[in-house]
């Protein structure tokens, strides 16, 4: 399991264990969930990279990919991994 399966695990141990006591193999699900994650945390990072200033130089690249990562990463983890416990509908929608 990576670092976002963990992440999405202990939120579930806290915010939602009446549902995470309801999958049958915790841990093929979170590594599945992480992996998932990760998958669309590089996919958003790509296209939120995507235009490149003309003149732009190698710090500002830098920046500007790395300030694509962190936002993706953001956006990713508050609609995949750390679940509000009163959306019922992405609850199920995740354990579906």
């Amino acid at each position: 399991m990576n670092s976002y399966g963990a992440k999405a695990l202990s939120h579930w141990r806290r915010y939602l264990p009446g549902q995470l006591a309801q999958i049958p193999d915790p841990e093929a699900f979170f590594t599945r969930l992480g992996e998932a994650a990760e998958t669309e945390i590089d996919q958003t990072a790509d296209a939120l990279a995507q235009t490149t200033p003309p003149g732009e130089g190698y710090l500002e690249e830098l920046a500007r990919l790395e300030t694509a990562r962190k936002t993706a990463e953001m956006q990713v983890t508050r609609e995949m991994l750390l679940v509000d416990p009163e959306d019922k509908e992405r609850i199920a929608q995740l354990m579906g």
